[in-house]
């Protein structure tokens, strides 16, 4: 009898340990951002990414702090949502975004199972509540091969309106527009290398943080951003593995692809 409970007080303590060795992490300190909605991957999602009923969808969930999408401006001067340089790519339009008049863009459609609309970004702007926008600056115009102006694509983002500036956060990989939309916009520097962020980051003290993929950077450079006191977005993690590789990075938020499953790992 007495031997029979040693082996069951040790039993219970080896399980014990199994199971707190086993303990779900969570990570409340990391916020979770719909990457362009719901995430990029369709397997993900029953939506396009950037649609309105991506991002609707994403904003739907509760815990989540926000969404970014990607944000091109047309030939009136419209900002729009849309990931890819020509609108062939997944649309049935034709040409670059930067080219089209909105009374175009707004018969085109994505060529996926619901046949979306190209969005407005006035459009989404209601859906957000008290949640954070995160707008990726698409700038490069390929049909001409060269940068949009810069002047003219700041002045479509100063007409949205003053009540959601709080709420957004610029993106922008080109840094000569670093300098003037930080002088009225929270932004942060999307980059391919670590390095070349602190050298950007010296450069324009005001720049927030940076923007890298989650393998670009390492927990260990993400801890010497925190010391600067800078904040650091990381994205394409496409599978539950890699969303809770990046949330251990304990980075300032991640750019999920399955915000769902990004938010059941962190709560």
């Amino acid at each position: 009898m007495v031997s029979y409970t040693k082996s069951f007080v040790l039993y219970a303590l080896l399980m014990g340990g199994f199971f707190s060795c086993n303990k779900q992490e969570s990570y409340p300190e990391v916020k979770v951002f719909g990457h362009a909605g719901m995430g990029m991957d369709i397997g993900m999602s029953i939506y396009h990414d950037n649609s309105f009923e991506a991002v609707s969808l994403a904003l739907a969930l509760p815990t989540i702090n926000g969404v970014e999408v990607d944000v091109r401006m047309s030939a009136n001067g419209t900002l729009w949502l849309y990931h890819e340089n020509l609108l062939e790519m997944h649309t049935d339009g034709q040409g670059c975004i930067f080219e089209t008049n909105d009374n175009v863009l707004e018969m085109v459609r994505y060529k996926s199972l619901h046949h979306e609309s190209l969005t407005r970004l006035d459009e989404i702007l209601p859906l957000l509540g008290d949640r954070t926008l995160i707008l990726d600056l698409k700038h490069w115009n390929s049909c001409t091969n060269g940068y949009v102006d810069m002047q003219r694509f700041k002045a479509a983002i100063d007409n949205i309106p003053l009540k959601y500036r709080n709420q957004l956060i610029l993106d922008s990989s080109n840094p000569n527009w670093m300098a003037q939309l930080a002088q009225d916009y929270k932004v942060v520097f999307s980059t391919v290398s670590f390095e070349k962020g602190l050298e950007q980051l010296e450069k324009v003290p005001q720049i927030s943080g940076l923007m890298l993929r989650s393998k670009d950077i390492s927990a260990q450079q993400i801890a010497q951003l925190k010391t600067l006191q800078k904040e650091c977005y990381i994205f394409e993690m496409r599978s539950s593995k890699t969303q809770r590789a990046a949330l251990s990075k304990q980075p300032t938020a991640i750019l999920a692809d399955d915000p769902r499953g990004a938010l059941i790992l962190r709560d």
